[in-house]
């Protein structure tokens, strides 16, 4: 039979004709399925739901050159939110921002708008920071906010890079550039491991890239890699007290220092003093403005948990027995799982300079560790603990025979209510006032990241 008798005969037999339409239908139905995803990915959620095209737009020049004016950043933990880097980049804002920082986003406020205007002001209420701050210190001074880590996601990588071009130097400054690696988040729910896309370490081009730091860590980072990008940057000691209202406007602020109370005039004010969260709680209302006080919806999920961070010794790392050795990033990640009624987390990672944190913890009256002993109790009393490989126990077993030289600290964190300020709906805000990360959202540690919510 040749190829004419052969579609003849197909053609002929209704039964395959009838078979043939649904084939065609069922192909053209999931080339189009697969087209409109792709369109609403890339039109649609992608722009609308992630920073992934703002961070094409960082640190490109401005064709008119920069904004006139001054900005001042409040620092420390301080308000709308409004998308920051979209903002800046309308020239929408006339005269100067003033950060308040002290905060990771305070310090990433700054840079992205010393490339869009004359002069930046941070605000900084601790000495040290402006002083020493752009240096790790030999000993730690450990306090309950430096004592946790930071998972830099790949999309914080990316923006990171954008900023500040010279972010590989200031990694081989402190020693960190081996902490870049593929993002791996090991999920374990109810104790079932969720394999990781890529687990080739040594893949540096074309994949996620991501690194686990301690908080002092990133911050010591971020502040290194902005005095040392931004000319334009100065940082003040000071401790914001009084927003200064005039017409419509934020005229600027007054700052009390050792010298006594001043006034720093400002075009653009910017609220990163954090979960004091000033603009909202004071600043504004004493300004003058109308705050309404149910802008702020919140919950308290009764949460704490604990930070044990340990220091691994040489010896100790040649017997380490998990896969891989110890390589930067998550070891363990076994996240609270609500289909289970699991109310209780539990992470391990590895930082910089040999050092790893434990952390435990969760709501509901949940009981953190403070022991290698007490850990261990703790892990078996997780749901899916009996799905643990068997490098974890050993892993256990290790550490709880070198507990005393890896001299292990803790630190208990209450976490307290968490909220959203909804400034979008604010009616009486002043036209040169923004708020950013922990003012304007304060977030559940177990499902995000605060290092994410500036950007």
């Amino acid at each position: 039979m040749d190829i004419n008798q052969w579609s003849q005969h197909i053609f002929d037999d209704l039964q395959v004709l009838a078979g043939l339409k649904v084939l065609g239908l069922a192909v053209s139905a999931t080339a189009v399925y697969k087209l409109a995803g792709l369109v609403l990915r890339e039109l649609v959620f992608v722009p609308k739901l992630t920073i992934l095209r703002d961070v094409e737009d960082l640190h490109k020049p401005r064709k008119d050159g920069k904004i006139p004016g001054r900005v001042i950043i409040c620092g420390g933990r301080w308000v709308v939110r409004v998308p920051l880097i979209k903002l800046l980049l309308t020239g929408d804002v006339n005269g100067t921002t003033d950060p308040f920082a002290s905060s990771v986003g305070g310090m990433l406020a700054a840079a992205v708008c010393a490339d869009h205007f004359e002069s930046v002001t941070v605000v900084e209420p601790e000495a040290w920071a402006n002083e020493h701050g752009s240096e790790m210190p030999e000993r730690r001074d450990y306090r309950t906010t430096n004592a946790g880590h930071k998972i830099i996601q790949p999309p914080v990588h990316m923006a990171l890079s954008r900023l500040f071009t010279d972010l590989s130097k200031q990694l081989d400054h402190f020693g960190f550039s081996h902490l870049v690696t593929v993002m791996r988040l090991k999920f374990r729910y109810g104790g079932v491991y969720t394999e990781d896309p890529i687990t080739d370490m040594t893949i540096r081009e074309g994949v996620p890239l991501g690194f686990s730091l301690s908080r002092e860590g990133i911050e010591t980072l971020i502040r290194r890699s902005l005095k040392h990008g931004r000319s334009n940057v100065t940082v003040r000691t000071g401790t914001v007290t009084r927003l200064v209202r005039e017409g419509d406007r934020l005229a600027g602020i007054n700052v009390r220092t050792e010298e006594g109370e001043t006034f720093e005039r400002g075009d653009l004010i910017i609220d990163a003093t954090g979960p004091t969260q000033f603009a909202f709680n004071k600043g504004l209302t004493a300004a003058g403005f109308t705050v309404p006080r149910d802008s702020r919806v919140e919950y308290d999920p009764g949460m704490k948990y604990t930070t044990g961070v340990w220091t691994i010794p040489e010896h100790v790392l040649a017997a380490w027995p998990v896969p891989g050795g110890f390589e930067p990033g998550v070891i363990i990640n076994m996240t609270a799982d609500a289909s289970t009624g699991e109310t209780k987390a539990f992470y391990l990672l590895a930082m910089e300079n040999n050092q790893m944190s434990i952390t435990t913890g969760g709501w509901n009256g949940a009981r953190s560790a403070h022991s290698m002993i007490e850990v261990r109790a703790y892990v078996q009393s997780l749901h899916g603990s009996e799905n643990l490989p068997d490098w974890t126990w050993a892993l256990f077993n290790l550490l709880q025979d070198h507990e005393e030289e890896c001299q292990p600290f803790y630190v208990d964190v209450k976490v307290g209510p968490l909220n959203w300020i909804k400034w979008q709906a604010v009616k009486d805000l002043p036209s040169n006032f923004i708020a950013i990360g922990d003012a304007v959202m304060k977030l559940n540690p177990v499902y995000g990241e605060s290092v994410c919510l500036p950007l």
